[in-house]
């Protein structure tokens, strides 16, 4: 407002010298009075203009020094700013530095990388220059130490406590609490310990995952001066993040067992697998060998008592036979012989047990288990003769001279197993029911008979077979005599599962 006003002045004082001058020159000397006049107020207006500018300078000297001082304190406060931002920097750095190692401290799963990564944020940025960790072992209730910078405690000389010991170390981690030096002698259950022993201790401090303890740690040696309450929270901060590391790590390292337990469980249910297919895959079906795979643990490769159906097929007056051909003639005959009683047997899942010479040996119920055992071998024996009857067909065409056999089955308890040697061992039979079935087959020339079974196996299939009471039959070191059935016909329909 006063620039305006000082304007407006000098306008009229601009104005004023221009009347003046041409009063001065229009009117004349007879008007001196009116230029007298004017010339006054020219000159009063250009005195109170002198003044105010000599007023303005006045106090513009005045504020001079008021402004040296404003400048001053905004240099002040730029070098304030940069030392923050310096300051700010270095705690950035410190901080980004801190901040890489729990990084690593928590992606950690090895014990050791962990506890020397915990180790290191100790030293760097607490200046804790000893410290030693004391792993907790719940089975026996002590903690014994596992890691320390401290050359008083190594691999060599391990330091254990059990939690009822009297030290500051086992009771820290019974009562889960933190103990610092500075605190013993208020706490009347800590005053009588020595803070020197086992270990110097300027604090102690629980590693606890929720309620579980995990272990302790004991700082020897500090920085002059003890901790802060920042340097405490950062403590604390450190003990519960090393909790979850080594809890994480744990869990990891049961995962890790487990799965090579799993694995070295697999690899042995596979060598298991492989034994039983090299065992059984030729003696018996794809299916039942399938079985034994998927209940691979069922399987016993030692001997055991069970009941079962046995088996023997004979060919007749098979000497006479090979004494009028020749030996080529006559392996190829009973090659051909063999397959198709061998796969009829594998059809009805029969186990192969062997063939001595011309004769046939094989049984079911084992290795897997089957209730319907003694109705498939009846089964078997009853297409082994029909496929006999079709081998006969094409011999004949052939201009060979066809041969009868002789079948024998018998049900009882018998034992079966890996019988032999450390040299050869065999999946086989043995007992005095696997000696009756062959002194059964051994009766069909007897009888005129193809197929001769036992009153045990009759009692179990004769539900599906047509047959006829031969006679009984005197066993050696049995009392009672064993009853024997013809067969004359077999009900071949799948059996249902029961």
């Amino acid at each position: 407002m006063e620039k305006v006003k000082t304007y407006i002045d000098f306008v009229i004082a601009g104005i004023l010298f221009i009347t003046q001058g041409l009063l001065y020159f229009a009117i004349r000397p007879e008007s001196l009075t009116v230029y007298i006049v004017v010339f006054s107020i020219s000159f009063i207006v250009v005195v109170r203009l002198i003044l105010i500018g000599l007023t303005q300078i006045n106090e513009a000297k005045k504020s001079a020094p008021d402004l040296k001082i404003q400048q001053r304190s905004n240099l002040d406060l730029v070098a304030k700013s940069k030392a923050i931002t310096e300051d700010n920097q270095q705690k950035l750095a410190k901080f980004s530095s801190v901040f890489l190692q729990m990084k690593n401290l928590v992606s950690s799963v090895q014990k050791e990388q962990i506890l020397e990564i915990y180790m290191s944020l100790l030293k760097k940025n607490l200046d804790c220059g000893k410290a030693t960790f004391f792993e907790y072992h719940q089975e026996d209730e002590t903690l014994k130490s596992s890691y320390s910078t401290d050359m008083r405690v190594n691999d060599t000389k391990v330091l254990s406590f059990h939690l009822g010991d009297e030290n500051f170390i086992a009771y820290c981690g019974k009562k889960k609490q933190t103990i610092e030096r500075d605190q013993i002698k208020q706490n009347m259950d800590l005053v009588h310990f020595d803070v020197e022993k086992p270990l110097p201790m300027y604090m102690c401090s629980p590693i606890v995952y929720n309620t579980e303890l995990i272990g302790v740690i004991n700082i020897s040696q500090m920085k002059s001066g003890g901790f802060s309450s920042q340097d405490k929270q950062f403590f604390a901060t450190l003990c519960t993040i090393l909790a979850l590391t080594l809890r994480n790590a744990k869990n990891l390292s049961l995962v890790h067992s487990d799965l090579q337990s799993s694995r070295k469980s697999l690899e042995q249910k596979s060598l298991l697998n492989e034994k039983i297919k090299h065992l059984f895959g030729k003696f018996t079906s794809p299916k039942v060998v399938k079985s034994l795979v998927d209940s691979g643990a069922n399987v016993e490769l030692g001997g055991e008592e069970k009941e079962l159906t046995v088996l023997f097929a004979d060919i007749r007056s098979f000497t006479n036979y090979c004494e009028k051909r020749e030996p080529q003639e006559v392996v190829d005959i009973l090659n051909e012989y063999l397959t198709a009683m061998s796969k009829v047997i594998i059809k009805y899942d029969g186990t192969l047990d062997k063939y001595i010479g011309d004769e046939i040996m094989a049984f079911w119920g084992a290795p897997l288990s089957q209730a319907d055992h003694a109705k498939l071998a009846t089964q078997a024996c009853f297409e082994m003769l029909q496929e006999l009857k079709k081998l006969h067909v094409k011999w004949e065409k052939s201009g060979k001279e066809v041969f009868e056999i002789g079948l024998g089955l018998n049900t009882g308890p018998m034992i079966v197993g890996n019988i032999g040697s450390t040299i050869r061992m065999d999946f086989t039979v043995i007992g005095d029911a696997v000696n009756l079935g062959s002194r059964v087959q051994g009766l069909t020339r007897k009888f005129n008979s193809d197929m001769l079974i036992t009153e045990d196996t009759y009692n179990k299939v004769k539900d599906i077979v047509k047959a006829r009471k031969i006679g009984a039959l005197q066993v050696k070191g049995k009392e009672e005599s064993v009853m024997i059935y013809a067969i004359d016909w077999v009900d071949l329909k799948p059996l249902t599962k029961s």
